[in-house]
């Protein structure tokens, strides 16, 4: 601004002729040409109208804070304001040991040595010690960090609040007083030796009183338990089992060959024989021994003195004692003698054959044949009955033949069939006989010649159909019946050749002429009278059959 432009714009204002005024907050300057607000130390933002966020400080809040441990800086220098408990120029460090509090200037209040808390000033206890200031021992049955451990100590004795380790009674000693006193000693922490005569006393470990010691008994201790008897005065019955035997002292077993464990109650493991089951026992696999002398004991099936060898063919079961009862050449287990039967054979014992329609292994297979044929009850082959052939005997023989195998020929004549089972022969109609060599009996027709015609006396009727053969001149189911003019003969089946107007005669067709007409069929006129009368043009051909 000014008459010669070399006047920057005074503050808060910017701009052309210096003629906008500033928008900066908080102290900021603006850029007399822009306006743009460069900020103080802890503001940002276009006109420095916001504070720098948490973590950040500076001018336009550009710095980056460098406090650890929750500490906050300040948002102008950038100083770090550490939280309680901690400090450091970046709050890295927790107070020193003895120190708590904002800005570490507290003192701990604790007793026995003990710490406290940087941040609350609680007291942190050692083993063994409570309270707010660690002055209280762990109560009675309790030790340890936190009095948080249980003692393990016999009842009516304490534990060392710090460390756990009991105050044993006097004639016991370990960590839990769970150890009496070794032999020769006795009293308060088993310090004191015992002034007994001989090896067969001992001494209470309490009081040091002698008594006899364990496996010995009387009144100057030098006899042995008894049998089945041990411990301090022989008072206490051996528990051993299985013949096994006890120390007349401690009462430990010593067992029998054949047995193990501490009371002789577990049998040797399989394979194992002998004392201490030291002993392999040599049987074949699958077999046990006897846990006492190694005799092998051969499972069913097997014999031998290893059991190395099988069961005989016809016996079986424990030492091969029993007979197979097998039969029509079937095969029994050697363990349990249940039979497995040849093909064809079913039943317990091999006893029945395969029922009809079955065959094969235990007869479950269903036989396939057909037309009644039966089937071989090893393999399941067909046996076809007669008249019939094929793998399932579905084909019937073919013509001309019969019986089984369809081997035989048949033997009817007239070109008749014959039924493949039997070779009966099957005769057509007007046939009959075994062989259809002789044909009907007058009078009768059809299949087997065992109808009877229905025709009037003295007319025979066809042996096949039954239709009545009328005679010359007659016609009709039943020969009732007058030819119609124009036929004759059998049936009536011949066409009449007569001319000039002529009928015939309806047994032999003989022409009956008219009108002067002569000849065999009336077509000629005689000579007088072929000038008068022409010829008949109509002719009739030779009698025929319609």
């Amino acid at each position: 601004m000014g008459p010669t432009c070399l006047q920057a714009c005074p503050a808060g204002l910017y701009g052309k002729n210096c003629q906008h005024s500033c928008l900066c907050r908080n102290g900021g300057n603006c850029d007399p040409i822009l306006g743009q607000c460069t900020c103080p130390e802890g503001w940002t933002g276009l006109a420095c109208e916001n504070e720098c966020l948490p973590g950040h400080h500076g001018a336009g809040c550009r710095l980056n804070c460098s406090c650890l441990n929750g500490g906050t800086c300040d948002r102008l220098t950038g100083h770090c304001r550490c939280p309680t408990g901690w400090t450091g120029d970046k709050c890295q460090s927790p107070c020193v040991s003895g120190m708590f509090g904002v800005h570490c200037e507290e003192h701990c209040a604790c007793r026995k040595g003990a710490t406290c808390h940087h941040v609350t000033g609680a007291c942190l206890c050692p083993p063994g010690w409570r309270g707010s200031h660690c002055e209280q021992a762990c109560p009675r049955g309790w030790f340890g960090e936190a009095c948080a451990q249980r003692c393990h100590c016999p009842p009516g004795a304490s534990c060392h609040h710090v460390s756990g380790e009991c105050h044993c009674p006097p004639g016991f000693t370990g960590p839990g007083c769970e150890q009496a006193c070794q032999p020769g000693t006795f009293g308060k922490d088993c310090e004191h030796p015992c002034q007994c005569p001989g090896e067969t006393w001992a001494c209470h470990p309490a009081s040091g009183a002698c008594v006899c010691a364990a496996g010995y008994h009387g009144t100057d201790c030098q006899q042995r338990c008894p049998s089945g008897r041990y411990g301090p005065g022989c008072e206490q019955i051996c528990k051993c089992l299985n013949g096994g035997t006890c120390d007349p002292a401690t009462g430990a077993c010593y067992c029998p060959a054949g047995f193990l464990g501490a009371d002789c109650s577990l049998a040797c493991p399989q394979g194992r024989f002998g004392p201490s089951c030291a002993h392999v026992c040599t049987c074949g696999q699958g077999a046990a021994c006897d846990p006492v002398s190694g005799t092998c004991i051969c499972p069913p099936g097997k014999t031998g003195g290893h059991c190395e060898r099988g069961c005989p063919q016809d016996r079986f079961g424990k030492g091969c004692e029993h007979k197979c009862a097998c039969r029509n050449g079937g095969l029994c287990h050697a363990t349990n003698g249940s039979c497995s039967c040849p093909l064809g054979w079913m039943g317990p014992h091999c006893e029945h054959a395969c029922p009809a329609g079955r065959y094969g292994a235990a007869c479950l297979l269903e036989c396939s044949c057909q037309n009644n044929g039966s089937c071989e009850p090893t393999s399941g082959a067909c046996l076809c009955g007669p008249g019939f052939y094929g793998q399932a005997c579905e084909d019937t023989c073919p013509a001309g033949f019969h019986g089984s195998g369809c081997q035989r020929v048949c033997e009817c004549q007239q070109g008749a069939p014959c039924d493949p089972v039997s070779g009966r022969c099957l005769c057509p109609a007007g046939f009959h006989g075994q062989f259809c060599e002789r044909g009907c009996k007058p009078g009768f027709f059809g299949d087997g010649c065992l109808q009877q015609c229905n025709c009037p006396t003295g007319v025979p009727c066809d042996p096949i159909s039954g239709l009545c053969l009328c005679p010359p001149g007659r016609a009709g189911t039943t020969c009732d019946l007058d030819c119609r003019r124009g036929r004759f003969g059998p049936g009536c089946a011949l066409r009449c050749d007569c001319g000039g107007g002529a009928d015939c005669d309806p047994i032999s067709g003989q022409c009956h002429c008219v009108d002067s007409y002569t000849g065999p069929t009336c077509r000629e006129v005689p000579t007088q009278l072929s000038s008068i009368r022409p010829a008949p043009q109509h002719s009739s051909s030779k009698a025929m059959k319609h």
